[in-house]
């Protein structure tokens, strides 16, 4: 029987850690009030009905248009023209990142090359120093571009 519920339970985990997922967009409404309420130069991606995405920073949301500053230029979008407003929340922590994957690399790149040291062959052990080098670079560049995504998109508009 312990066998049996195992599964059960490893699925229903499973599931219920997506639950958060699947209500997080609950907030998003229809309301064009959530969007003029939005303060002056928070980050925006305004997704379009014909499909395109415009980022920028926010500069005022009349009745009928959302004024954003794109690459130091005021780019005004109709509000027809609007399907979804999303909210940029977050800070890309680079640094952090590549250094947490620096740390990771360089242990498993040294135990790697420790993996292939060995006593009683001339020049083994360069491996440990190779493996450090090259799990330090792979990681930091790993890390770099996790910290670079680490961001969080909130939908605080929806047409539909």
């Amino acid at each position: 029987m312990k066998r049996k519920a195992l599964p059960v339970i490893l699925v229903l985990l499973l599931l219920s850690s997506h639950a958060p997922l699947a209500f997080a967009q609950t907030g998003a409404s229809n309301d064009w009030s959530r969007v003029q309420k939005l303060n002056t130069n928070e980050k925006l991606v305004v997704k379009q009905m014909d499909g395109k995405e415009v980022k920028g920073r926010m500069i005022e949301a009349t009745d009928t248009t959302l004024t954003i500053d794109r690459d130091g230029k005021p780019v005004g979008i109709a509000r027809t023209a609007v399907r979804q407003v999303y909210v940029i929340e977050g800070k890309a922590q680079k640094g952090k990142w590549a250094l947490i994957g620096a740390g990771i690399g360089a242990g498993a790149g040294a135990g790697i090359g420790a993996t292939k040291y060995s006593s009683t062959r001339d020049d083994s052990e360069i491996w440990i120093p190779v493996g450090l080098m090259f799990g330090t670079g792979i990681g930091a560049v790993s890390g770099l571009l996790f910290g670079m995504s680490n961001r969080s998109r909130v939908m605080v508009y929806d047409a539909r």
